[in-house]
């Protein structure tokens, strides 16, 4: 997808660095999403600035943040966070931490699709017993926009002043743009677009139509989340029409830029999935004392009227039934960063994704091809997949992930799990996909067959081994079998066994698991992990589609760590991957440039000192007639007797 990579993440990283920032007490004022326009394609809301930022300091992160050996880093990590959200700055004139003296209340965010033009800004403040700091606000915007040469004037809207400033363009390409503020009823209303910013004014009053609480999406999810919180008001709420907010950040784009690579915001458009019509949530920071972060989300994707099979093309794949409380396998290991189990109709998956495959690759018939490649092939697998494959898969897929000490960038081990309806069958179309690549071996572990498949080695280190001199070479020898070196590749690993089927990126892992046999090992008697399966089920009772369990600590020392090496860029972690995805500049992407790390990581103390305020987490997902409901939780540290509290256990057997 060609989109600004800085852009995509602005909405998420303002809201966030609201946390930083100390504000004054709320009073109650129009509220924003009335003011804000039915095409507005994100939306962030925070009612009471006080009470967030008290309320995260309360939790573990926010004491985190507060702690001084991590000052130096913080500080270094505030100074990105400016940089990312300049957008703002540079539209409007202003920083978000110029609002912490004149906001006394709500504070509203959202971008605005118009038709034909580029996405506006809409920005919202509530300014109640604020006017003389808001007055010296708009001085100072005056005098930062005077700078860039825009050229101010006033006008009277609806007996209402306006201050708009023209701003010419910084660069080539850029284009002329303004920047328009005005004050009614106590709030404080701005934007990039002279015609959005008069339309905000109309919806002040009891003007009704082409409002964001008018569109059929927000109010949808708004109404489920609040339904969900059964009281528990949030301190942030936010919203999000997915396609529209594509669409919205690459009209920002230059419009002489050409596009590169695949167009994934089209292709997964005309698939179907734009039946995502809403994706909305609730926030609510240190949450009676047992959690430290409580989050509840509503996707609105209704079916699409007169189609039989509810969705069209791809977007069929998304069935997720919900089937019981999906507690952990009882020979899951204990040891582990995260663990994330869900159900899918697979066959069906299968049947829609070959229009997805065909649409990436950029023909008709590409995924028929590659299937029937790999049935007539003589030196393939010859295996004909629907048949002797898909058809004997379950519904239930697990995601297992941890890593090996010393962190570097390939330490996280991943363990694919599937339920089986055939272990024969399955088994037997595994063996003939094993034999036809050269790289995989049979082993036989404990009574039960291993595919093994070894990375293709660097040609060049035999020939570094050959010329090197005798104390090197027994160096090297040494390092190999004590310590395997940070480049050597994994091997991974196949097995089917128990009514499984395992994929792993490391063999060690599987046969970790392979071999538990103790009750007291197993991941469902840990008490953390009994403790947040809880809490999900007391959040949302009863059948479940998915559910997921993290342990913050072990699943963030990864990144964190390898932050401190300065080689967080190399990351191949789950969660490094995402990161560096969000922090890689578009260009550098396309070129499959490795970033630079901009966050000096050096400063970071030690991570056991600062494991203590990371807590457990967990997500669970049910899924409605037009829609999904997730509500995840990280729990409080306040509390840690609970985990200790349920002796009961639960019967461990090894894998059969």
């Amino acid at each position: 997808m060609t989109l600004d990579k800085n852009r995509l993440s602005t909405c998420a990283l303002w809201v966030l660095s609201l946390c930083f920032i100390p504000f004054s007490p709320a009073l109650a004022a129009v509220p924003s999403d009335s003011l804000m326009s039915a095409s507005t394609r994100g939306y962030a809301s925070v009612s009471d600035i006080e009470e967030l930022c008290t309320r995260w300091n309360q939790t573990q992160m926010g004491q985190l943040v507060q702690d001084e050996a991590m000052r130096p880093f913080i500080e270094d990590m505030r100074r990105q966070l400016r940089r990312k959200i300049s957008g703002i700055r540079d539209k409007l004139g202003l920083e978000l931490a110029d609002l912490r003296d004149v906001a006394g209340g709500e504070i509203g965010l959202g971008i605005v699709e118009r038709e034909n033009d580029r996405a506006a800004i809409a920005l919202t403040v509530d300014i109640s017993g604020r006017h003389s700091q808001m007055n010296a606000l708009l001085k100072k915007i005056g005098k930062e926009l005077k700078k860039r040469g825009a050229t101010k004037s006033t006008s009277t809207v609806s007996g209402t002043a306006m201050t708009s400033y023209a701003i010419p363009p910084k660069k080539e390409g850029d284009v002329e743009h303004h920047a328009i503020f005005f004050i009614k009823d106590d709030m404080l209303c701005a934007s990039d677009s002279r015609e959005e910013a008069e339309e905000m004014l109309r919806r002040f009053g009891n003007a009704a139509g082409n409002r964001l609480t008018d569109a059929e999406p927000y109010q949808v999810t708004m109404s489920r989340c609040a339904k969900e919180s059964a009281g528990v008001a949030p301190q942030l709420r936010w919203f999000l029409d997915p396609f529209g907010y594509g669409r919205a950040l690459r009209s920002w784009g230059p419009a002489n830029k050409k596009a590169r690579g695949k167009d994934y915001l089209s292709i997964l458009s005309t698939q179907g999935f734009d039946a995502v019509q809403g994706v909305g949530g609730f926030v609510s920071l240190a949450v009676g004392g047992s959690f430290e972060l409580l989050h509840r989300t509503a996707i609105y994707a209704p079916p699409i009227p007169g189609e039989p099979e509810k969705y069209r093309l791809a977007m069929r794949m998304m069935e997720f039934p919900n089937r019981g409380r999906l507690v952990a396998q009882p020979w899951m290991p204990r040891k582990l960063a995260s663990y994330r189990t869900f159900n899918c109709d697979l066959v069906k998956a299968f049947e829609n994704f070959g229009s997805l495959f065909d649409a990436v690759a950029g023909y008709e018939d590409a995924f028929a091809r590659a299937l029937e490649g790999m049935e007539r092939d003589p030196y393939g697998p010859q295996i004909d997949v629907r048949k002797d494959f898909i058809a004997h898969l379950g519904q239930r897929v697990t995601l297992v992930t941890d890593y090996k000490v010393p962190v570097t960038p390939k330490c996280e081990r991943f363990l694919f799990v599937v339920e089986v309806t055939n272990e024969e069958a399955i088994a037997a179309t595994v063996q003939k996909f094993m034999e036809s690549d050269p790289n995989a071996t049979r082993t036989d572990f404990q009574g039960k067959v291993l595919w093994e498949i070894q990375e293709a080695q660097d040609e060049l280190l035999e020939l570094d081994i050959a010329v090197a001199n005798l104390d090197l070479l027994d160096e090297i020898e040494e390092t190999s079998t004590d310590k395997p070196t940070e480049n050597a590749p994994p091997t991974s690993a196949v097995c089917v066994s128990g009514g499984h089927l395992f994929i792993t990126s490391h063999a060690e892992f599987l046969k970790e698991v392979m071999t538990l046999e103790e009750p007291q090992d197993a991941l469902s008697n840990a008490g953390d992990y009994r403790e947040v399966n809880r809490a999900l089920s007391q959040l949302m009772s009863g059948d479940t589609a998915a559910r997921c369990f993290i342990r913050t600590d072990e699943a963030y020392r990864p990144v964190y760590e390898l932050l401190r090496q300065g080689k967080m860029p190399e990351s191949e972690t789950l969660l490094g991957r995402l990161l560096n995805r969000l922090l890689t500049p578009a260009d550098d992407e396309d070129e499959g440039i490795l970033r630079e790390q901009k966050i000096d990581g050096r400063q970071l103390p030690e991570f056991e000192m600062v494991r203590r305020y990371f807590s457990p987490a967990g997500t669970a997902v049910r899924s409605v007639k037009d829609g999904w409901l997730v509500v995840g939780a990280t729990l409080s540290k306040l509390a840690p007797q609970a985990r200790a509290s349920d002796n009961t256990h639960i019967s461990a057997s090894t894998i059969r």
